[in-house]
């Protein structure tokens, strides 16, 4: 009993973070979906010529020039995070198989959980670099009313 126990507890943190991580894909993605809809949008007035308005015009074009910079940004945010949790179940999985052979896999779930916090660490750096150019293409759209 006490070591289903010391199981849960070596088990606990890469389930946390797998959730964890989950949660911010799932914001990303949504995000992503926005940026992606913007720019079929726009892409769909250029090409359909209904816009008379060069200035307006331009200012599309510059959006989606900042817009395929941001998608790009949270493709790669989103990458990071699914290697997050990728390398947080190998972590598991190493949890387990240990438990279940009693053969010390330490080295793996430890690299593997710095692994999994990099790749975190690195797709919070991308959220970040979303927000300041999402900021730059309103700025952008704004200016050109």
């Amino acid at each position: 009993m006490m070591d289903i126990v010391n199981l849960m507890n070596e088990a606990f943190v890469p389930m946390v973070m797998i959730t964890g991580v989950a949660l911010l894909i799932l914001g990303i993605n949504e995000r992503f979906s926005r940026v992606m809809d913007r720019i079929r949008n726009i892409h769909r007035d250029l090409l359909l010529g209904e816009i008379k308005n060069e200035r307006l015009i331009i200012s599309y074009r510059e959006q989606i020039e900042k817009l395929l910079l941001m998608a790009r940004i949270l493709r790669n945010a989103m990458l990071s995070m699914y290697f997050s949790v990728f390398f947080a179940v190998v972590s598991s999985i190493s949890i387990l198989f240990s438990f279940l052979t009693g053969f010390s896999l330490i080295p793996v779930m430890l690299v593997s959980m710095i692994f999994s916090l990099a790749s975190l660490f690195l797709g919070a750096i991308f959220v970040i670099l979303h927000i300041t150019f999402s900021l730059r293409a309103i700025e952008i759209d704004i200016k050109n009313i």
